[in-house]
């Protein structure tokens, strides 16, 4: 997904205050016994992260990880799948769940039978609420106002979260997870740190656990043959020059088909284009003072830059109508290139025909100068919280995390991700599993929810059925073995501002409202000076005062 208004809007309209209110936390009942307040780890005792203990009976990757967030490769199924969990994490008892799908929510349990088969396997009754993404916000209003909370609940990464309802009415989790103490949870243990670092702390401890994504941020994804016969297909970071790259880009325009394809949703897809210039990840940071990335002269370039190519015709006429196309129009050849997140490599492979190689446009050598770069994303996407209860209950709970949090290869991964061989899959010649049409239908893990709730580390491997997976799988991984060199990270990423928890959604839509106005031609250049005194009035400068006062206590 882009960083547009599908995601951005979710919770968007939920103030903190108003979701404290409905279940009777106040701001002075989150104050921690010593008098603190849990919106700031300043002062505080930080927990030690998550020991990380990659799990021994996960399938050894064909291409290997890397620390800075590379993603493990795998260019054929594992011929043997091992267990691992030794024993059935359930208690029998119900547990209660909240969590969201970005398609449809699931058949009733008595006709879910992936449902069914998890219960089996957790020893524990599921009790789902999966409600749509894009309505999560009047649903989580609702299970707030009720007062009880479920058991497990998914909450979003970059969204204003009620974080004093996390420290009032949540389980510290500190006991179970810092240090090696999170080695009674081997595939919690086999988590990267990154991901674990994205949950950050608050008022010093861990409450927090994440759901993984790869660092690898946004790509400019191409249609290699295209690019190629434009002369502009270079798969090498600055090794072909912005005028050059527009030139070829403008070639391939034209006759109903554009070199790029933009829409509302990401502003133009600017998440690829910034970075090339060298802009900061949302922030930059020196002498522990934190400084806007909008206020750098390379934003500023890189918007001057997406002008030009919509000045030039390289967009698509019309670029702000077509958020529901986006993916499919450079699927079908419709467009050259489109900006979009790392996991939407899988889809695209998936969905693309014979004569179309995929891969990632390389970032270009700028025009301003700079290193040109690519923004690393946070590492979690996603986090999950535990309703607070007895030290057994929740050593049981996070049993149950720790089975869906299966690394790939192994027999409760598949089982989350594929369901019952015979029920929801048959095996292809490869062995991997194909989807029967069961499945297909929605008797699946995405209607549950269960991925946003806990998974293992994200793996780079295309199911059966896609032809060249192999050859797909190995040029993804040198993509981001090549980009994580030249990676620039959001130095906020785990760390708490109440401004930035507040104005998140503001600012944002402040931010590619500006962009999409200087693009399109209703506004000047120069207008982009403004919107930066707007976003530091409207809270940037703010919470850039509290991210230094986060970022001098994580390094105490």
């Amino acid at each position: 997904m882009s960083s547009g208004i599908s995601r951005r809007s979710v919770l968007q309209t939920i103030g903190i205050g108003t979701a404290l209110a409905a279940t009777g936390v106040s701001l002075s009942a989150c104050s921690t016994s010593a008098g603190g307040d849990p919106l700031t780890n300043e002062g505080k005792k930080l927990a030690p992260w998550p020991a990380y203990i990659p799990h021994p009976d996960a399938p050894k990757p064909d291409l290997a990880p890397s620390d800075k967030g590379v993603q493990p490769g795998y260019v054929a199924y594992p011929k043997e799948l091992k267990q691992s969990v030794a024993e059935k994490p359930g208690d029998g008892s119900k547990v209660t769940v909240w969590t969201i799908t970005w398609g449809a929510p699931p058949k009733e349990k008595a006709k879910h039978k992936l449902w069914q088969a998890l219960n089996k396997q957790l020893g524990v009754d599921l009790d789902l609420v999966v409600v749509p993404a894009m309505e999560s916000q009047q649903k989580f209003a609702t299970l707030v106002a009720g007062g009880e909370l479920p058991d497990i609940i998914a909450v979003a990464q970059n969204l204003p979260n009620p974080t004093e309802l996390i420290a009032a009415k949540c389980q510290d989790l500190t006991e179970f997870l810092s240090g090696d103490a999170v080695k009674d949870y081997p595939n919690l243990a086999a988590i990267p740190r990154y991901a674990w670092k994205a949950a950050g702390h608050i008022d010093g401890k861990l409450y927090r656990f994440p759901v993984e994504r790869s660092r690898i941020g946004h790509s400019l994804y191409a249609n290699v043959e295209r690019l190629k016969k434009a002369g502009i297909w270079v798969p090498e970071t600055g090794g072909i020059a912005v005028d050059d790259f527009t030139k070829g880009l403008q070639q391939i325009s034209g006759r109903n088909k554009w070199a790029m394809g933009a829409a509302g949703t990401g502003a133009f897809g600017y998440n690829t284009v910034a970075p090339a210039f060298g802009t900061p990840n949302w922030w930059s940071v020196k002498d522990g003072q934190f400084t806007g990335a909008v206020e750098s002269d390379e934003f500023k370039a890189s918007i001057e830059q997406l002008a030009k190519w919509q000045k030039a015709g390289v967009f698509r006429p019309d670029p702000m109508s077509h958020d529901a196309t986006l993916s499919t129009d450079f699927q079908t050849g419709i467009t050259a290139t489109v900006s979009q997140s790392n996991v939407s490599f899988t889809g695209f492979e998936t969905a693309v025909k014979d004569g179309f190689t995929l891969d990632a446009v390389r970032p270009f050598k700028p025009s301003n100068g700079a290193q040109p770069g690519h923004w690393f994303s946070p590492g979690a996407d996603y986090f999950t919280v535990l309703k607070k209860a007895p030290k057994a209950r929740i050593q049981m709970l996070l049993r149950v995390m720790d089975f869906l949090a299966a690394p790939f290869g192994t027999k409760e991964w598949e089982l989350v991700n594929y369901g019952v061989e015979g029920t929801h899959f048959t095996r292809g010649d490869d062995g991997s599993p194909v989807q029967t049409k069961l499945a297909l239908d929605g008797d699946s893990k995405d209607t549950l929810g269960i991925a946003f709730i806990a998974t293992g580390q994200q793996v780079l491997f295309m199911p059966a059925g896609v032809t060249g997976g192999a050859d797909a799988v190995k040029r993804r991984h040198a993509f981001q073995t090549e980009v994580a060199e030249i990676g620039i990270a959001d130095p906020s990423v785990g760390l708490l501002s109440k401004t930035w928890l507040a104005k998140y959604n503001e600012l944002l839509l402040l931010k590619e409202d500006a962009i999409k106005a200087i693009v399109m031609g209703r506004k000047p250049l120069s207008s982009w000076d403004s919107m930066v005194k707007d976003w530091k009035a409207k809270g940037g400068d703010k919470a850039a005062d509290e991210f230094a006062e986060e970022y001098a206590a994580a390094k105490a």
